[in-house]
């Protein structure tokens, strides 16, 4: 009768080993998934997207990419990430503009990728903290293509304009922003035809002319035909 719980002592003793070993041994596995999920997110790609831009790219160091990350990248939105060498053929550098609050001489414009599933354009970004971005539906946006005019509402904000592009048609469109209460809001928009007006050959700041206070004008290239249209702010 010892002999028999002896032995049946014995084997649970075995069996219990086993699976302890075994739970062990899950453990691990599960761990080394855990790191491997963890190096393969969305997110640890995102955050490689971000040190690019900033370290290959740009090449500044006052943190206007975490900046904008931190306003424009939501935690309810799908994120979207890119390869490094997408992101280094789709930049085309930064550009030196005329300063759009008054009180500065120049500003510094560079065109950003949309990195999440709500955006669905490109954006024009600033190397002030101080402005905000000014975010499209287009995919063919570029720094050329932003451009500042005169402070037309007298409030010591320039306001800005992009010759916008849906990368297909003949048909662009000059579209004129100001900004109020930290956003851009369009105020005007024309058709430009390039069949009708080659815009390599003419200065997008040229075609807003300020008339008075709140009023100014903007060209339009439409069908053969240049016209001047005014527009009073609101």
């Amino acid at each position: 009768m010892n002999k028999n719980i002896l032995i049946i002592f014995i084997l649970l003793t075995l069996t219990f080993s086993y699976k302890f070993k075994d739970n062990k041994v899950d453990e691990t596995k599960s761990t080394e998934n855990d790191t491997i999920y963890k190096n393969d997110s969305l997110t640890y790609i995102l955050n490689a997207n971000k040190k690019f831009i900033k370290d290959s790219l740009l090449k500044e160091k006052t943190g206007i990419i975490d900046h904008y990350f931190s306003l424009y990248q939501p935690d309810n939105c799908g994120v979207l990430t890119h390869r490094n060498s997408e992101l280094k053929e789709g930049f085309e550098g930064i550009r030196i503009i005329k300063g759009i609050r008054t009180s500065k001489k120049n500003d510094t414009v560079f065109v950003m990728p949309n990195f999440n599933y709500c955006d669905d354009g490109e954006s024009y970004c600033f190397y002030d903290k101080t402005l905000p971005r000014l975010y499209t539906d287009s995919y063919c946006c570029h720094p050329d293509n932003f451009f500042v005019c005169s402070d037309i509402d007298e409030d010591g904000i320039n306001e800005v304009g992009i010759f916008y592009s849906s990368c297909v048609s003949r048909y662009k469109s000059l579209r004129i922003y100001s900004l109020k209460k930290n956003t851009w809001n369009e105020i005007a928009i024309t058709t430009f035809d390039i069949m009708t007006k080659d815009p390599t050959e003419v200065k997008f700041s040229d075609l807003v002319k300020k008339i008075s206070k709140y009023k100014f004008q903007i060209c339009s290239f439409d069908k053969g035909q240049t016209k001047w249209k005014t527009i009073k702010m609101r």
